[in-house]
């Protein structure tokens, strides 16, 4: 049984290894004859396995081993590997064969050759071969409309609202030589936020440093807190997250400014396969936005960053449920803190301006049905009839602040800032 060489120029490999049935790491012969100088193994060897593994000896020539212990379950995290898997499989693309690596004839011997295996070659294999295809060659992913070249200023080196479609893409070019791969849905899931943010592999922590996957590592702690019925350990806000995003937007290192931009990038992505905004929303025009603020108050809350769309149900009626959609849901943000880390379920959220403390929404880590009767979850409700929805002007690019629309107003206080420190907890 040949192993199965990915459509392209490079040696690349996918295949399957088991103990129960021992193919390709176990047969030299095979390895040897399709010249393969790296090898990358994706899957958890129990402690024997990777003694008998240490215990053969030296093959000749030697090849160099990565191994990746992941289990082929849809909640295991195989994303945060992609930065060296993809680095590994290019380093071993164009290595130079060791000595006494002869091609026959014809062949050429310029570069190396790469086998990428885990168990059965199905699901985690097939996830770190394109995570490579997607961050090697992106433009054979941008689909019939997008070719290498044209629309650059839109689709950007990954199209971020084409991501599920650049992933099946792939996974359609891999099927070609292996029919059988099928990566499990949390994967998949992996693959498609991999190539929102841009494929990042400059670093080991490439995946770590980008705010969409510290979001992605929230949300799975909220569904696996929530599924046993407890308010997740670990919080996250967003308002905080853009913070960061600022600080590197303000370093002058390219690490920084390429995190800055894949930010940026990261939140085109999200707003360009997001639904639409609230119907209250939709008379914002060009260079404008808008902010949620106390009604007793007029402390800011939220602005229109943080908001989280959400859809009414489809029916009849659906013009009426808009209407008469009672909730504007929003990211957790940092003014929540004292109440989220008291461990609750579900809440009352309260003005921050210690001042004031006037009830503006409730929260629930659940998940609860506007009444408009979608479903959000988690749920972070500021009432409509506790907040006013104030449309303001874009700052211009001159740097200088926003201005209420028809007025003089200056920019209203961070809505970041702690309780009992803003200007507005003066009124």
């Amino acid at each position: 049984m040949p192993l199965d060489r990915i459509p392209g120029e490079d040696n690349l490999y996918i295949g399957r290894f088991g103990f129960d049935s021992a193919f390709a790491v176990g047969q030299q012969k095979m390895l040897d004859s399709h010249h393969i100088t790296h090898i990358l193994s994706v899957l958890q060897y129990t402690a024997r396995e990777k003694a008998e593994i240490e215990a053969r000896p030296p093959s000749s020539p030697p090849r160099t081993r990565m191994f990746v212990d992941v289990d082929d379950m849809a909640e295991e995290d195989l994303l945060v590997h992609f930065p060296r898997i993809v680095r590994f499989i290019d380093g071993g693309l164009h290595s130079k064969p060791a000595v006494g690596s002869v091609r026959e004839a014809g062949e050429a011997a310029a570069e190396g050759a790469v086998y990428v295996h885990c168990a059965m070659g199905k699901s985690r294999s097939a996830t770190a071969v394109i995570a490579y295809l997607l961050w090697k060659r992106p433009q054979d992913f941008w689909g019939d409309g997008v070719k290498d070249g044209q629309n650059k200023a839109v689709q950007q080196r990954h199209p971020p609202a084409a991501a599920e479609d650049a992933v099946r893409r792939a996974l359609a070019l891999v099927r070609q030589v292996r029919p059988v791969v099928e990566p499990n849905p949390g994967f998949v899931q992996q693959l498609a936020l991999w190539w929102r943010m841009g494929c990042p592999a400059d670093g080991p922590d490439a995946v770590e440093r980008r705010p969409a996957y510290q979001r992605w590592l929230y949300d799975k702690d909220v569904e696996e807190s929530t599924r046993m019925g407890l308010a997740p350990a670990r919080l996250w806000f967003g308002d905080e997250a853009a913070g960061a995003k600022e600080n590197k937007e303000d370093g002058s290192s390219t690490r920084q400014k390429k995190d800055a931009l894949a930010a940026r990038q990261e939140t085109a992505a999200v707003a360009a396969t997001t639904a639409a905004h609230d119907a209250a929303y939709d008379a914002t025009g060009p260079g404008q936005d808008f902010q949620l603020r106390c009604k007793v108050c007029r402390r800011v809350l939220a602005d229109a960053a943080f908001v989280v769309p959400h859809e009414a149900a489809t029916g009849e009626a659906d013009g009426r449920l808009r209407a008469a959609c009672n909730h504007h849901f929003v990211e957790p943000l940092s003014w929540m803190r004292p109440v989220l880390e008291q461990g609750e379920l579900e809440g009352r959220l309260v003005c921050p301006n210690t001042r004031c403390n006037a009830q503006v929404g409730r929260y629930s880590w659940q998940g609860f049905k506007c009444t408009c009767r979608a479903w959000v979850c988690p749920a972070f409700s500021l009432q409509h009839s506790r907040v006013d929805c104030l449309t303001i002007r874009r700052p211009p690019k001159t740097g200088m602040q926003p201005s209420a629309v028809g007025g003089t107003e200056s920019r209203p206080p961070d809505i970041g800032s702690p309780p009992g420190a803003t200007e507005a907890d003066k009124v």
